[in-house]
């Protein structure tokens, strides 16, 4: 007869900066109850295979980015008796209790277990997942948000970003952020000042957008732009998207919008100046990798130590930790799994009260929300 708790943890799509801290709070929480923690390899698909390893033991640096645990994308509706599978292995392993942290992806699959305890973390640069049927934000932002939110900002600023090359040698520079149908990462490079950002929720209106980024161009003599990888045409269609490459969740590949757009620009606007130095950068995995920053690792050890909590109840059926700020005090609270259908209930995108689609810009309630999660301070423009 099994003498102590087993608790398993798995983590699944895209990598983020404090997954490691997460896992490390939970280790220690449960080593604390004198439970045994044990962890699925490549998220679900471990869990299918019974592929683990005893997390009780290794040596964790919460600093570290990415995952001990590694990752992957499998959607258990698409494998073949995917929800048994998954049910017959937490039986077989003698799992007490899940711990998935994952995005609007990895997290769905927990709802073919509904009958098991589970502990949702969201996780995810796109900061998509936490809107209730209200329309209310009740999960303020993802885990590996604030990190890559940083960043992005930081790219794209006169501070320590591309603004100095952008105004030296009078280029037009179309930066790609990730994003595939939500903008809340491109909409946060707004802390760094980019001229122009253009999200998915909102199609381009591309000639009213060339005319602007002439103006600008003519008035100060270089021009930011931070275009969301999944943006779309006035027409609907994506800006860049491989149809006839989807995964298992049915999203298209994303890639090359920056330079569609850079490529565009610079024939359209050859005719009223010089256009060599119109360019594109995507800094691509670069906004996921590396080390989380003081408010995610935070955030991390807190979701980490109330996971075990919640566990430690005997917790019944799934339930997701949400995470609310108020002056850069988190706090996490609990959102059960059945007062949501599926988790596209819990998806969130950006609306007119965050975006102008007129200056093609983050709105001031969009900078206030974002002042919790970012702090950058504006630095003068070469006195433009």
């Amino acid at each position: 007869m099994k003498n102590r708790k087993r608790i398993g943890i798995l983590t699944g799509g895209g990598d983020v900066p404090p997954l490691n801290a997460v896992i490390n709070a939970v280790k220690k929480k449960v080593i604390e109850n004198n439970w045994e923690l044990i962890g699925f390899k490549y998220g679900w698909q471990g869990l299918l295979e019974g592929d683990f390893i005893n997390l009780n033991s290794k040596n964790l640096d919460s600093a570290v980015g990415g995952t001990i645990l590694k990752s992957s994308r499998i959607n258990l509706s698409k494998v073949e008796d995917g929800s048994k599978r998954a049910k017959n292995q937490v039986l077989k392993h003698g799992i007490d209790g899940l711990i998935v942290i994952g995005g609007e992806d990895t997290l769905s699959n927990s709802f073919h277990l509904k009958d098991f305890p589970i502990v949702m973390i969201s996780k995810t640069i796109d900061n998509d997942v936490g809107l209730n049927k209200d329309g209310e934000i009740v999960n303020y932002f993802t885990l590996g948000y604030p990190t890559a939110a940083s960043k992005i900002s930081s790219f794209v600023s006169l501070k320590e970003g591309l603004r100095t090359t952008a105004y030296s040698h009078e280029r037009i520079i179309v930066v790609e952020s990730m994003g595939m149908h939500a903008g809340w990462l491109a909409l946060s490079s707004t802390m760094g000042e980019p001229d122009f950002i253009i999200i998915p929720e909102f199609p381009l209106p591309y000639e009213k957008f060339l005319k602007k980024v002439k103006e600008r161009f003519e008035k100060q003599k270089h021009v930011i732009i931070v275009l969301a990888e999944g943006a779309r045409w006035e027409n609907g269609l994506h800006i860049s998207a491989d149809e006839n490459e989807k995964d298992s969740f049915g999203h298209p590949k994303f890639k090359g919008a920056s330079e569609i757009l850079a490529k565009k620009l610079k024939e359209d606007l050859k005719q009223f100046f010089d256009t060599r130095n119109v360019n594109s950068v995507n800094p691509s995995y670069l906004y996921r990798s590396g080390k989380p920053n003081d408010l995610d690792l935070k955030t991390a050890k807190k979701l980490g130590n109330e996971a075990v909590k919640v566990l430690q109840k005997n917790l019944s059926e799934p339930v997701f930790l949400t995470i609310s700020l108020n002056k850069k005090k988190i706090k996490v609270d609990k959102y059960f799994l059945h007062d949501l259908a599926s988790i596209e209930d819990f998806h969130r995108f950006i609306d007119e009260k965050f975006y102008n689609p007129e200056t093609f810009s983050a709105t001031k309630a969009f900078q206030t929300y974002l002042s919790e999660i970012v702090s950058f301070k504006s630095v003068k423009k070469y006195g433009l």
